[in-house]
């Protein structure tokens, strides 16, 4: 049954939410309709709910460990780059053959996040459509693209891609994807949107508007997925055709090693419900994520919760003792993403301050210059704590990680170092195969044309000598 415009008021009433009526005389009937179906979708109890525990809350969760002692806080169990070549008994070669194992079985998928927009880097489209190859140029979805198409190559297999996007860029992005054929992936890509959740007032706890019939809203964060995953039945449908493990990344890493097979592997015969890519924190302030253990489980503590004493602390050689830094590479047991399925209250919600334009009262566009407002979202590395087994793994940073977050006036983690990055690293792997290879040129490798080191020795068609910009591609890759 619609609901009734007397029935809307009094739950908005009843709520304290009533001002997103207050145009709703001024409105033609399209407009009108359209934020009455806006106001039917909220969630309000859920919203006030959320509000209430922010405006409640003193402490961030790591403020309560004992820095003085480190009680119950210690760096994570892993496999570390300089130690021995197994873990649990198994050794990176054993990890290897299982990983391929199950790619060529069909049993791995990968699941990418890409809900952001560019707007951040000046780009005003979604972050995936953001040229980013070096030389030629290729966006971010078509490196990922490329990706999946050499791993199945490879291994004579489908590898199912499913992206998660946002309302704000859902369309466009697969429009993108249509445009382009789906880069050959056709037949084996899903996207799917994730939810939103309305912003408010960081003082009031009012839901803000973004115009007289339309309700601001934010994504609800990449622990989101697993609410998308559901109400598009995606978990069911690859359990059911045999997917057993799924990567999960970020679009906006290049370097991600997606469907890395000796990570797939470990994850796989160590029996561990989650597995996670670390790196080596360059520095005590790093802006990532922290894996650590707290009371025997690895967990996450945000480089904004982690105390600085913590942060700082070096072991006797000088390093950081809390070393790992998250890099948002998983690989999820499908069993255990279908348990977080089952209870909808399994990932808890965080709170952020962010400043957000809106209208106030009279109607007036307001332009904050400090935060005003709280979005509220969900993630998904606050599944940890529920895993019954977690292994971490650490990589090196070269060769997994050129993030590209920020607008080329920082420092890091730009479009500037991403390709720099991207080119060292091919760079390198010709190098190591016998080339000359002149250090103030560009190059880029794509990875139909060779995924890794091992694959660049293995070509016939090396060049002795590169002297000036190249792009190594194969004749099925499409190149701008």
């Amino acid at each position: 049954m619609t609901p009734t415009l007397s029935s809307i008021v009094e739950q908005l009433q009843q709520a304290g939410q009533s001002h997103l009526l207050g145009f709703v005389n001024q409105l033609d009937e399209t407009e009108r309709q359209s934020l009455l179906q806006q106001i039917v979708h909220l969630d309000l109890k859920l919203v006030n709910q959320l509000f209430a525990k922010h405006r409640d809350a003193t402490n961030p969760p790591a403020a309560n460990i004992d820095t003085t002692t480190n009680l119950g806080i210690t760096p994570p169990l892993a496999l570390r780059l300089e130690a021995a070549n197994t873990l649990s008994g198994v050794t990176r070669s054993q990890a290897l053959a299982e990983g391929e194992r199950l790619l060529r079985a069909g049993k791995v998928a990968a699941l990418i996040v890409a809900g952001g927009q560019g707007s951040r880097l000046g780009f005003d489209k979604p972050k995936g459509m953001l040229p980013i190859g070096p030389i030629s140029e290729r966006t971010l979805f078509e490196m990922l693209a490329h990706k999946i198409l050499a791993l199945q190559r490879d291994y004579e297999t489908t590898i199912p891609l499913l992206i998660m996007t946002s309302p704000s860029v859902h369309d466009e992005t697969v429009s993108y994807f249509e445009e382009h054929d789906y880069f050959g992936l056709s037949d084996s890509i899903e996207f799917f949107c994730q939810g939103t959740l309305p912003v408010v007032d960081s003082q009031s706890g009012q839901i803000l508007l973004q115009s007289p019939h339309t309700i601001t809203v934010s994504p609800n964060g990449h622990g989101g997925m697993i609410e998308a995953l559901v109400a598009d039945k995606l978990l069911d449908k690859y359990q059911q055709t045999g997917i057993e493990h799924f990567f999960f990344g970020q679009i906006d890493n290049p370097l991600s090693p997606t469907c890395c097979p000796e990570l797939i592997g470990f994850h796989s015969l160590t029996e561990s419900a989650v597995t996670l890519q670390a790196i080596a924190k360059q520095g005590a302030q790093d802006k990532t994520g922290n894996i650590v253990q707290m009371d025997c489980r690895i967990q996450m503590i945000e480089y904004t919760e982690m105390p600085t004493q913590l942060a700082q602390q070096t072991t006797p050689t000088g390093q950081l003792y809390f070393w790992a830094a998250n890099i948002a590479v998983h690989i999820f047991q499908t069993s255990f993403l279908q348990q977080l399925a089952q209870d909808p209250t399994a990932l808890p919600y965080h709170s952020a301050y962010k400043t957000v334009a809106h209208i106030d009262h009279l109607g007036n566009q307001i332009q904050p210059t400090e935060p005003n407002a709280i979005k509220f979202e969900r993630f998904i590395f606050d599944a940890l704590p529920l895993s019954p087994k977690t292994t971490v793994i650490e990589a090196d940073r070269k060769l997994v990680f050129a993030a590209v977050k920020n607008h080329a006036s920082a420092s890091f983690n730009t479009v500037d170092t991403c390709q720099q990055a991207i080119s060292t690293l091919h760079r390198n792997w010709l190098i190591a195969a016998g080339v000359r290879v002149d250090m103030n040129i560009k190059v880029e490798i794509d990875p139909c044309w060779a995924r890794n080191a091992k694959q660049v020795g293995e070509r016939s068609d090396l060049p002795q000598t590169i002297a000036t910009d190249t792009f190594l591609k194969s004749s099925r890759s499409t190149a701008r």
